[in-house]
């Protein structure tokens, strides 16, 4: 895939991932423990063999890992090649795609039993937020399973990242709520984890979980266990 078939969202994010993917390896494994448990908890409701995509699956590790070990079909997308070539030699046993979640080729992806994706709709305005979360509904069968994982973020506070400090938007459990239900998904839950980020700064996580509405429903659903 070439950066003129990347909608600008996904050449930005590729651009930022291709110069840090080294580094992201070197210091993510010890900030992962929310998205670790929150996999494992997700196999228990899928059989083996189940259809899952990693969307933004960076190296592979841990989520598209812990997914083959439980014996899950597994596909990865990324926009970063250099994410994706460690995910190959990390992970030979999934299927690894250089792919932009908003752009029109995954479409093409076909459905699945679950698609997840951890830590990175965080930084995107609200509109590419939804529409990202929109495209999980429709590649999600019927009945299928959607997690989504988040920093919770006020929005006023500066985060420091692996390539320096920004402003990052407002993403808290409300709005993901928000969110998800404009997307068409109904909203299961929203479990908040304790966590870090990548620079070590503690923060909470939300995990969404969600499945696709039925046509022609309201997408409004009773609370989880926050938000």
């Amino acid at each position: 895939m070439t950066a003129a078939e990347m909608t600008p969202y996904g050449r930005e994010a590729a651009r930022v991932a291709d110069q840090v993917a080294a580094r992201y390896a070197e210091v993510a494994p010890a900030h992962q423990h929310s998205q670790i448990a929150v996999v494992e908890r997700l196999l228990t409701r899928l059989p083996r063999g189940a259809r899952v995509l990693d969307a933004g699956c960076g190296t592979g590790r841990p989520t598209c890992a812990q997914l083959c070990a439980g014996g899950l079909d597994v596909t990865g997308i990324d926009v970063s090649e250099a994410m994706l070539a460690a995910a190959r030699a990390n992970v030979p046993e999934a299927r690894f795609l250089q792919l932009d979640l908003l752009g029109e080729q995954a479409a093409g992806l076909g459905t699945f039993d679950a698609v997840v994706s951890f830590f990175c709709l965080m930084n995107l305005p609200e509109p590419v937020f939804v529409s990202a979360l929109a495209r999980f509904a429709s590649l999600a069968r019927p009945g299928g399973t959607v997690v989504v994982g988040v920093p919770e973020r006020p929005g006023d506070t500066p985060v420091e990242g692996l390539y320096g400090t920004y402003q990052p938007p407002r993403c808290t459990r409300q709005d993901v709520r928000r969110r998800a239900e404009q997307a068409g998904l109904t909203v299961e839950e929203i479990e908040v984890r304790p966590g870090t980020g990548l620079m070590g700064a503690e923060e909470e996580h939300l995990f969404l979980y969600a499945r696709p509405a039925p046509p022609g429903t309201s997408s409004s659903s009773p609370s989880g266990h926050s938000g």
